[in-house]
């Protein structure tokens, strides 16, 4: 089966005439009411139980209606072909947007059914209960992570900053992506498995460990605002860095080092901005390849950076629009694997799931799999709530992302 036939269904939008998006934009107020209403249902219920799902489920389809909705009004907006509407940034956020919202509404079904079917299953995961209750986007109620402390946070920042050795005499951080000094203002302290998710998703997927690492160092970089930015747009990821065609004894020799050496790669090469600069001359083409520089040695662990790795190749895979390639290539014009060092990151079969949505040429994936347990669908589901609850448009540079900001 070809990947783009494992892809959930895509909304093709309309182009409307101007006196046209009035209506559009009435229809969208109906729609965050039906939303506001199902919430209301939802928050009543005290239990996961099936009418819990079917409310979750109204909730998510008025989101979805809500992002079809934005699709119309964005195509009949745009001043030219719809061809190339479907290659700009906010376009191919959508695609993405509604396919996570469309995965999220099929999760939520399943949940209802099987528990209409057999109440007597019971036993709800701690880690899927959280992460289907959490979600600023659509569900507006936190019963996993909650509303970041700005205190925590802060004391992440610092812990960071420390960790890495990163503050210069006079105060300025190093951002390692970059290889250079920025003022205080300019870096951000960046989760590589994000916040929002929780402790129990983290645990669910790696394992426990002790102590919890969701505001560890080691699930951190400190790192320019602006490549912060785009971070999590299906772009950029941060993988091994190994030669071009590494022995068995260098493979061997980077996962047993203690102090790993780490390269950013750039997976989109349609981005519309991979000419723009980032920083003095430098553009963001230009930091494909680039090895991180670390001003210590301390390092992120591989196996956050290889989920945010997982979760960028699907939402590059589901920014397709209509009729465009949604498979990529996992592997560079040499045809080496971006990730090209083994690892025991992620059960096999949470990988396997994961694979059936990005499609079967994603199979180098596996090469960061563990033994099996847990959720099959934990990594995706957790991956699409992450693209799902993406609300701001990149044309703009100096639109600022918060992703605790609660769009509705």
């Amino acid at each position: 089966m070809s990947a783009i036939e494992n892809l959930p269904p895509l909304y093709v939008p309309k182009k409307r005439r101007a006196k046209d998006v009035e209506k559009l934009e009435d229809e969208m107020e109906k729609a965050s009411d039906e939303q506001r209403q199902a919430r209301k249902k939802l928050k009543a219920h005290g239990s996961f139980d099936a009418e819990f799902w079917s409310a979750a489920v109204d909730v998510e389809a008025a989101c979805l209606r809500k992002t079809r909705i934005a699709s119309d009004i964005s195509l009949s907006e745009f001043k030219g072909r719809r061809v190339d509407w479907e290659r700009t940034e906010e376009a191919r956020r959508l695609f993405a947007q509604i396919r996570a919202q469309t995965h999220r509404i099929a999760s939520f079904s399943h949940r209802r059914d099987s528990l209409s079917l057999c109440k007597s299953q019971g036993g709800l995961r701690e880690s899927f209960m959280k992460l289907f209750t959490s979600s600023p986007l659509g569900l507006n109620i936190r019963t996993g992570a909650g509303p970041r402390d700005s205190k925590i946070q802060s004391k992440f920042r610092a812990q960071l900053l420390k960790d890495y050795d990163s503050l210069d005499q006079h105060g300025n951080a190093w951002c390692p992506i970059l290889g250079c000094y920025l003022g205080p203002d300019n870096v951000t302290a960046s989760h590589l498995f994000a916040y929002r998710h929780g402790q129990a998703s983290m645990d669910a997927i790696f394992g426990k460990i002790c102590p919890p690492e969701l505001f560890s160092s080691r699930n951190g970089l400190i790192m320019s605002a602006l490549v912060e930015k785009y971070f999590d747009s299906g772009v950029i990821v941060i993988v091994p860095d190994i030669p071009d065609h590494p022995t068995k004894m260098v493979l061997c020799g980077w996962v047993s080092n203690e102090v790993r050496e780490f390269k950013v790669r750039i997976i989109d090469t349609n981005w519309s901005k991979l000419d723009h600069l980032v920083a003095g001359t430098t553009r963001w083409r230009d930091l494909d390849g680039k090895k991180l520089e670390f001003k210590g040695n301390y390092r992120p662990a591989a196996r956050y950076l290889y989920f945010h790795y997982c979760v960028q190749i699907l939402r590059r895979a589901w920014r397709a629009g209509p009729g465009q390639q949604a498979v990529f290539s996992l592997q560079d014009e040499l045809g080496k694997p971006y990730w090209g060092t083994p690892g025991s990151y992620v059960a096999r079969n949470m990988l396997n799931a994961f694979i059936q949505e990005v499609g079967h040429q994603a199979d180098d994936l596996l090469i960061g799999a563990r033994g099996s347990g847990g959720d099959d669908k934990v990594l995706v589901n957790i991956a699409a709530t992450q693209i799902a609850e993406e609300s701001v448009g990149e044309e703009d540079d100096e639109d600022d992302y918060d992703e605790d900001e609660d769009e509705y």
